[in-house]
């Protein structure tokens, strides 16, 4: 029986060998090197493919003949041929000729709405499937090291992760604060401006957008450092099955399965992954499952209908953080404190979003969005037990106009946001794991409501102005359901934004800004904090460059500066985190970034991050450097074509010391991490990663806990480590 299955199986990965197909190889016309993520469709027959790392693309033939082929990337003059039944069979080469960057051709989804990046007047990456590739993508730090200006803490043990933009919520103890993210533009930060990171699959990221800096104008409250969009299943196809499998040290390993197709009015995109590791360190093993799910319909020309849903599950032991003289001696253990109170956590979380967006006519248009999601921590003991239960829902409106003033082009947004979050948490006594007496048990409720304005208003052909504002009014109920702590709360502000691009030459964009920024106390923080918390408020001035040279360089430099407000800032007392605000802070940043393929087969990726930020007015810390983030931060990583289909490279990242604390009394080692990696991809039907990380086994703490009383600070990264990944497409 063994093998007819053997042969089935066999037959299915190698099926599209023998299928009859329009295929071939796209390349630049000049260098005879592969174009990758090339889009190749045929205009009647609504098929198409995006072309792998070698260039190689492969469709179902055209239902009728002839049929126009399309072959389009940014930085080439766009190539159609007629094709003709005599095309089926042999391989076609299509040469593409290269033409000037025209940085219009970029939308920048991250940004409400949507627009072109040379009007884009703040910072922004945009990451693609091609970018990654030489990265594990098992760790958040793994995606965005290359991104200046943010600053990345992955908990190796688990999936969780601390993201700061510009040192935003880089003290933080949980979650992520002061970034709104998104997923394919439906909001994963919920309403009190926390995020749970480890909902993001990032096995199956086709791309990433990060805006940098105050973005409060935009999104509200919650935003004070940035947004950050994951967008998944944008590469469709008329049908697409892929299975992946990782497996590497520390018994990790990680499998995905994942369904797309396309026809004439609507795609669907499905995945599901499952993850595991026994981990590092001891008492830092788990298995996380993730299902995600999108699907896009166009009823007719005018309008679109987007539908997607995720679902995730969790369980992890936790280590606990240790003191220096632990992580020096013996890194690889687990706090006493967790060992004591088997510290654990299991946690599901879900979303469901739907989007409707129609044109009315030529100058008016309209969105609506919405989602409904829950989570649930059920079992989380550390110092005490812990459980949750929220569900979070939301809506957005908003109308566009295109209104010329003076004959020149000018595009007026008006919108408006509610949310709301609303469940209950419950503390128990820890006894050794188990839930003990009920300590606390609350109700909690958070709304925000928002109201906002854009303004896109073309000065000139070369010069474009952005206004922005948004008023938000936040509330808190705090019910004790045991005792007499019920509480409310309520906070309001207006954030206004201005900025400019101006291109003097095509390739080449300047641009400035001043922003303002507004963020609440988020559900954590007000609960634990011994009196009233008052809002973070920023203002934010930027001048920066976005330039391109031919179709092989891009390059990205800004500086700015960002006097901050009431800073929220965790310490702890026992094992416990309570929170105060600074008075005054000061954030001064200067970014840079290079991705340049202009040596033959060669990439080269280069990112620097100075970071000084310092407290100017504060009780006790008045001219100290805020803790938790390094001064200089460089990253860089280079890949060599081999040959067709064969790459090897090295990816290494410098990260400066930092305090530990607001007295800079304890101070972070620097450390230097080398990665060296390969791959092999046969004609996209299979692909190959070996990465080894790590190299040289530097000890490192990959997360940080700031202001920890008893000084157990760090928790320990992975050690040197080997990854095997291993693609089919089917």
């Amino acid at each position: 029986m063994k093998y007819p299955i053997l042969l089935f199986t066999l037959f299915f990965i190698f099926a599209p060998v023998y299928t009859q197909s329009i295929s071939g190889n796209v390349l630049d016309a000049e260098t005879n090197q592969p174009v990758y993520g090339a889009n190749v469709y045929l205009l009647h027959s609504g098929s198409g493919d995006v072309t792998n790392r070698n260039g190689f693309f492969s469709i179902p033939p055209p239902r009728e003949y002839p049929d126009t082929l399309r072959v389009s990337f940014v930085g080439y003059r766009t190539y159609k041929t007629v094709l003709e039944d005599t095309h089926i069979g042999r391989e076609m080469t299509i040469l593409l000729e290269p033409a000037p960057v025209q940085f219009e051709e970029i939308v920048i989804t991250s940004v409400r709405p949507e627009q072109q990046l040379r009007h884009v007047t703040t910072s922004v990456d945009v990451l693609d499937a091609g970018a990654m590739t030489g990265t594990r993508t098992h760790y958040m730090d793994d995606v965005l090291q290359f991104i200046p200006g943010v600053h990345v803490q992955s908990r190796h043990n688990q999936d969780e992760a601390r993201i700061s933009i510009r040192g935003s919520g880089v003290r933080t103890n949980w979650g992520v604060r002061g970034i709104n993210v998104m997923i394919n533009g439906i909001p994963l930060t919920d309403p009190d401006g926390l995020t749970d990171i480890d909902a993001v699959d990032l096995g199956i990221v086709d791309r990433v957008e990060v805006l940098r800096g105050p973005a409060s104008s935009l999104y509200g409250s919650g935003a004070i450092g940035g947004a950050v969009n994951f967008i998944f299943g944008e590469r469709y196809q008329p049908f697409d099955v892929r299975v992946s499998s990782t497996a590497g040290s520390y018994n990790f390993h990680r499998h995905n399965v994942s369904l797309s197709g396309a026809r004439d009015s609507y795609s669907y995109f499905v995945s599901a992954s499952y993850h595991a590791k026994d981990g590092y360190r001891d008492r830092s093993g788990g298995n996380s499952q993730r299902v995600f799910g999108r699907f896009t319909f166009t009823p007719d020309d005018r309008s679109d209908i987007e539908l997607l849903a995720f679902w995730r599950a969790i369980k992890f032991d936790l280590p606990g953080s240790l003191t220096r003289e632990q992580f020096d001696t013996n890194p690889r253990i687990a706090s006493q404190g967790a060992i004591d109170g088997q510290w654990r956590k299991e946690k599901t979380r879900s979303r469901l979003g739907l989007r409707y967006r129609r044109t009315l006519n030529d100058r008016l248009s309209v969105a609506v969005s919405g989602f409904y999601g829950e989570h649930a921590t059920p079992y989380h003991p550390i110092f005490m037990v812990l459980e949750e239960d929220f569900r979070t829902s939301g809506i957005d409106g908003r109308v566009e106009a295109a209104i010329p003033v003076a004959g020149r082009p000018n595009r007026v947004i008006l919108g408006t946001e509610r949310q709301y979050i609303t469940g209950g948490a419950r503390y128990y006594v820890n006894n050794a794991g188990q839930r003990g007496a009920l300590g606390r048990n609350q109700q909690i409720g958070v709304g925000k409501t928002g109201f906002y304005i854009q303004d896109e208003f073309v000065l000139h052909y070369r010069l474009t102005m952005t206004l922005g504002g948004r008023y938000d009014q936040l509330s808190y109920d705090f019910t004790d359901l045991i005792g007499d702590d019920s509480f409310s709360e309520s906070f309001g502000r207006f954030t206004p934004s201005i900025g400019f691009t101006f291109e003097p030459v095509r390739g080449l964009i300047l641009y400035s800004n001043y922003s303002e920024g507004f963020e609440p106390p988020a559900i954590t923080e007000l609960r634990g904090a011994d009196f009233r918390l008052e809002p973070i408020r920023s203002r934010n001035i930027e001048a920066g460059v976005r330039a391109s040279a031919g179709m092989h360089t891009e390059a990205a430099f800004s500086v700015y500066t960002m006097g901050i407000r009431n800073d929220i800032i965790p310490y702890t007392v026992g094992f416990q985190t309570r929170y105060r605000n600074a008075e005054r802070s000061r954030h001064n940043g200067l970014e840079a970034s290079l991705r340049s393929g202009i040596i033959r087969n060669t990439l080269i990726r280069i990112a620097y991050t100075y970071s000084d930020f310092r407290f100017v007015t504060d009780a006790d810390h008045s001219g100290n450097r805020i803790p938790g983030i390094p001064e200089h931060r460089l990253a860089g990583g280079i890949q060599y074509q081999i040959s067709e289909g064969l790459f090897v490279g090295s990816n290494v990242l410098r990260n400066g010391s930092y305090f530990l604390n607001d007295a800079n009394t304890d101070l972070s080692n620097a450390f230097t991490t080398v990665a060296l990696f390969t791959g092999y991809s046969w004609r996209d039907i299979v692909t190959f990663h070996l990465s080894l990380e790590n190299v040289f086994d530097e000890r490192y703490a990959s997360y940080v806990r700031t202001n920890e009383s008893q000084q157990r600070y760090f928790e320990t990264a992975d050690g040197r480590g080997v990854f095997f990944r291993v693609e089919l497409k089917y």
